[in-house]
């Protein structure tokens, strides 16, 4: 408890005392490799041999969380002094109707917009001739 109350002396008083933050810097891309290593590719597996697409949705919204700890990041502390939740998924395009259980899946995305006390986040998921966006 002691240390939480410690990071709490790293947040900025006003707007005016964070440092400008642009798009690139919370800009991250994951590899899941689902066609490289069929061990991590049966976690994503139903029994019809299709992905669980409950699982991307997980794995979505924690690369979300993670890019906006990355927008937040204090350098001058270990952890984050901030406490980070996805409060809603705006739209969930998709160019294919289902996922190849088969070839590896490319995750990107970056902070869109800040406000006060909220934050967009757009993503986006690519498997050879599949396209999908998220909002959350």
């Amino acid at each position: 408890m002691e240390e939480r109350k410690l990071l709490h002396s790293f947040l900025a008083a006003s707007q005016k005392g964070l440092p400008p933050r642009r798009m690139k810097d919370s800009y991250i891309e994951v590899l899941l490799p689902l066609g490289s290593q069929p061990e991590l590719r049966e976690k994503y597996l139903t029994v019809q041999n299709t992905v669980r697409f409950g699982r991307i949705l997980e794995d979505l919204d924690s690369l979300g969380v993670l890019i906006c700890y990355m927008h937040n990041k204090i350098h001058s502390a270990k952890m984050s002094p901030l406490s980070i939740v996805t409060a809603l998924v705006d739209r969930i395009d998709m160019c294919k109707k289902s996922l190849s259980p088969e070839q590896d899946i490319k995750f990107s995305g970056h902070v869109s917009w800040v406000g006060k006390t909220s934050m967009e986040v757009k993503m986006h998921m690519f498997q050879a001739g599949i396209c999908k966006s998220t909002h959350p």
